[in-house]
Formats: structure tokens, sequence, C-alpha cells
């Protein structure tokens, strides 16, 4: 630790309990007290240092009393640094340290004792050992920002804690050893107009178990200090989150059973305090502080800037991330049902549509990108952020589709969340729906059909279109609707053959044999059986809709039925190339 030796003499105080006496043959003519303490001193070596004393003694001299008494209100540091002063005008011997150069700086402010009034007097050696030993290192910056707590409001006063403050922000940013040849402040501060210093890896935070020493309000200071200054936001987000991390006693309960209300106010700075920049910070971070905040019943604009952050990088979650549990605080009412669900399924909703409305839009995206970038490039990217949404979104459906306390509008309020567009395949989304139907049996016929309607049959793959073929929970309508749309991929699928086989025809022209044209006629009327056999299948699927719309019983053994005839069609799409290799043979 950095100390300055001040004074010369030793020995002549003497404290007894609560009174400081001097050793010296002349009595004490003036008596001063501070808080408990009492100071039997002389007139003439504190008239000499200190206008202010030698202000109050001729105040409150009397002729009549050989005895000069007063008090001295609200001296900083109290009786510890009235103590420093009164050596330093007895010339007696002490050091300044780190840890005490702030308080005795102050008392000296309070008392004047400036160079104008005495050569070499006690603010300006303060203010030099300030500047030269302490200001000048990391660790006895860090010291005296901390011995400002006790004296805040007066170094705050004389630019103290500001000076501290600088100084550490800028060995931070420009490096813990920075001496960059710049102009100096009367506290040797480096004010360097060159960039913030590169690091990495751990490097980075060197800083951070430091500075989780100071206060809150110093914290926030420092923190806008360095953002002011260029510094990585990235670090900045890591310094926050570790100040949290640290200073977070864990989750404590008053005798109400409330939370306490410091640990709320603390968490809403804290997320205040966090970079705005996108990416910055982690997002299982930042739903771990969702998480918290709404244990805490933290403030509706705290709630609302997590998922505001989270939505703009929804990307980068997982299931896992999203699986918010769902802590009941103590100003909800127990009997909602939304208390009875595992999952805060609400604060999930609006991050995703949070992250709908900052990212879906992707012409306006690339309309603002710079002439180097590649705008396809961009656009694709964002389409395989919202398609990435999608499948995570349709996974989180899953996993909250057992829940007994989910509620058909909620369910149905989160898939509809992502647009339809932005699904490639509806597979997870149906399959998602079919649990939730399986633990959901008392939904009406009407609740089913609307749930159906969010998943595109068109985007379907044969499994899933199978699965729904054969799916007892579904409403008719709906079964009936896959299969027609399969009739038609079906058909249409035979219709690309047969236009292929005529182009291959034509193609050939001049050089195919007789036996080529032969065998090419045999696969033209053999498409044309299967489009026969393709159009007697739909009028039969016309038929069996007018039964199962009489019957609904029937629909399990029609769906298999129509199954094995579609499967038929398939086969048979099959025959003309082998007819044609025996041909050929």
């Amino acid at each position: 630790m950095a100390t300055m030796v001040i004074g010369s003499k030793t020995g002549i105080f003497q404290l007894n309990k609560t009174l400081w006496k001097c050793r010296t043959e002349l009595g004490s003519d003036v008596v001063i007290d501070v808080e408990d303490f009492s100071f039997f001193l002389h007139k003439f070596p504190l008239m000499n240092a200190s206008p202010v004393l030698r202000k109050l003694i001729g105040k409150n001299s009397h002729e009549q009393h050989n005895l000069c008494n007063f008090t001295l209100h609200d001296i900083p540091g109290g009786p510890h640094s009235f103590e420093h002063a009164v050596k330093f005008c007895y010339g007696e011997k002490f050091e300044l340290t780190s840890s005490n150069v702030v308080p005795i700086l102050c008392a000296a402010y309070y008392l004047d004792m400036n160079e104008d009034y005495m050569a070499g007097n006690l603010i300006s050696q303060a203010e030099n050992f300030l500047s030269n030993k302490v200001l000048s290192n990391w660790k006895e910056s860090i010291t005296a920002l901390l011995s400002c707590e006790p004296v805040f409001n007066f170094a705050e006063k004389i630019d103290v804690v500001s000076k501290c403050l600088d100084s550490l922000a800028c060995k931070v940013t420009y490096g813990k050893l920075s001496n960059s040849p710049t102009k100096p402040s009367w506290n040797g501060i480096v004010h360097a107009d060159a960039a913030p210093l590169k690091l990495e890896g751990s490097d980075l935070n060197w800083w951070h178990d430091d500075v989780s020493s100071l206060s809150l309000p110093l914290f926030k200071r420092l923190i806008d200090l360095l953002g002011a200054k260029g510094h990585d936001p990235e670090n900045i987000s890591s310094a926050v989150i570790y100040y949290w991390n640290k200073v977070h006693p864990g989750l404590v309960l008053d005798s109400t059973g409330v939370y306490v209300d410091d640990l709320r106010i603390l968490l809403e700075e804290i997320v205040a305090l966090l970079p705005v920049q996108k990416g910055v910070t982690q997002t299982k971070t930042l739903l771990s502080m969702l998480s918290t905040s709404l244990m805490y019943n933290a403030s509706t604009a705290c709630i609302e800037s997590l998922e505001k952050r989270i939505g703009a990088q929804l990307d980068e979650s997982t299931l896992e991330d999203l699986l918010v549990p769902n802590l009941q605080g103590p100003n909800q009412p127990s009997s909602s049902k939304k208390n009875e669900s595992k999952y805060d399924m609400d604060c999930i909703q609006r991050i995703i549509e949070q992250f709908v409305e900052e990212n879906l839009n992707v012409t306006k995206t690339t309309s603002n990108l710079q002439d180097d970038e590649n705008p396809m490039e961009a656009q694709a990217q964002e389409l395989d952020k919202v398609a990435a949404v999608a499948k995570l979104v349709d996974e989180y459906l899953m996993k909250i589709s057992t829940e007994a306390h989910l509620e058909f509008r909620q369910f149905q309020s989160l898939a509809s969340a992502i647009p339809a567009s932005a699904r490639s395949s509806n597979d997870d989304l149906y399959y998602a729906i079919d649990v939730y139907l399986q633990y959901h049996a008392d939904l009406s016929e009407q609740q089913k059909e609307q749930l159906c309607q969010l998943v595109d049959m068109r985007k379907l793959s044969r499994d899933a279109c199978r699965h729904v073929a054969l799916n007892e929970k579904l409403p008719l309508r709906v079964v009936v609707k896959v299969l027609f749309i399969e009739l038609i991929h079906l058909k249409s699928s035979l219709g690309e053959q047969e236009a292929e086989a005529l182009i291959g025809t034509e193609l050939r022209g001049e050089i195919e044999t007789e036996t080529e044209t032969e065998i090419d006629n045999g696969r033209r009327r053999e498409m044309l059986w299967q489009r026969l056999k393709l159009h007697r299948n739909y009028e039969t699927l016309k038929k069996l809709i007018k039964k199962l719309e009489k019957a609904k019983e029937a629909r399990k053994n029609w769906s298999i039925s129509f199954c094995k005839n579609m499967e038929s069609v398939r086969i048979f799409k099959m025959l003309p190339a082998s007819r044609g290799q025996q041909d050929a043979a």
C-alpha cells in the first residue's frame, strides 16, 4: 500500500478514552468537541494553519474566560480525520495512505487548510499524494474510492469521487498500466485520445472482481463512464452480470413473506445498466434475469426491457431456455389458473411477438444495408433466423401441450404467434396440436377445427398426412381435406410423368426405332389407364365422403381403405418402367 509520512515530531498527543490532550508544559487554552471526543489544544498552531479554526476561536474567546470551547459539527471523517488535521498543525508525524487520504483531504477542505493561507498546507500535500501515489495505481484507486463512502457528499463536492472513477475507467479502457503521453489533470489521470485497448479471453475480465466491491451508485457511475469512453459493450455486460451474481445474496423474505424491496430495486438497477446493443448479453442470462424479475415482482419497465432484449435475439435460445418457471409472487392471486401452470407462458408469448415484430420484415432490414453488403445473403440469414425460431416455438408447444392448466386460448395464441409463412414444414406444429388434443379431450369440435386451421396441410410430410388420416381426435372435415390434398398431389405427379414421356418422344424424333415407338406407345397407354384408375378413385372418394358425413363412426375403416387405394396407385406408377424393360428384353 502506498504511504506518505507527514510531520516529524512524536509523542505530542495522548488519548485517554475520549479525551485528546497535548503533552506540553503549556496548558490548553481551547477545547474542541467533535462528536463524542474532546480535544484539549492550543490556539496558536490551529489558527496558524486553518482560517476556519481561526474564525471559530476568535468568535468563542472571551476576556473573562481563559479557556475557549466550541463544537465542530459535520466535519467529514469525524474525530479520526480531525485528529490527523490537528497532528498536521502541531507537526506530529502521521502517514497518509490510500485508505485515509480522501477523508483527511475532505477534513482539510472543511477547515480550508489551503496553500494561500499557509505554504505546504494539508490540502496541497494530500492532493499531491492522491494524484502521484494513489490514482496512478489500480488497486490504490479502488481503495481510495471505497474510502469515499463515509464522506461521500463532501468528497463529491470537492470532485474527488469523479476523479477516482475517471482514473479507474481510463485504466479499464486503455490498459491497467497505460501511460500514454497526454494532458494530465491535477491528479495525473491519463486523458488519451488512443483507441480502447483490445484484449482477448479472460484478460478482458481482470477488473470485474475489484469493481464488484463498490456500492451500487459508484458502480453505476463507473459503468456509465466506460460506455462514454467507448469500452467494449460485451465486456461491460459481463461486468454487470458479475456484479449482480456477487452482490445478489439470493432470495430473502421478510417476516411477512414479501420479497425484500432492496433486492428488487437492485435487480431493476442492474437490468437498466445492461448495454442496449443487441447480442452483447447472452440470451440464457437474460432469461435467467427475467425469471428472477418475475420472482421479485420487479417493475413493469424492468420486465418489458428484458423481454424486448430477449425477443431481439430469440434465435439464440434453446428449448430449455424458454421453460421459464411460473414463480408466484406475493402480489398475484394464488387462485388464478395462471399460477397453477408449471411455466410462465404469458411472458414467452410476449417475447415471441417481440421477435416477430423486430425480425420478420426482411425487406425492411435489407433495405437499410450498406452498399458493400450482400442483400441476398443478409435476407437469407434473416429468413434462417425466423425459421429457427419457428421450429423452437413448435418444440415449446410440444413441451407445454401436456400442461393440464394450459387453456385453449393460450395455446392457440402461442401457436399463431409465428406467421404461417415462417414454417417450411408444419409437422412439428401438427404433432404439438395432436398432443394437446390428447391431454384436453374436453375441447369442442369448433375449438379443434380452430386449432387445425393453424396447420397448413400442404406443408405436411407423407407420414404426417397418414397420421392425420387415421387420427380419430381430429374433426372429419380436417381428415377429408388432408386426403383430398394427397389425392391432388398424386394426380399432379402422374401428370408430370406423362408430360415427360411426351417430351421425350418429340426429342428423339426421327432417331427412334419402330421398337422404341411401340414401347413409348405402350407407356402412354399405361399412363392413360392409370389416369382412369385415379378418376375412379376420385369418384369413389366423393361417394365415401357422403357416407361419412352421415356416419362418423365408419371414418377410421374408410380412411384405412382409402390409404390402401392410394398405395395401389403408387404401385401402378412403377408399372410403365417395368413393362418397358420387359418389352426391350
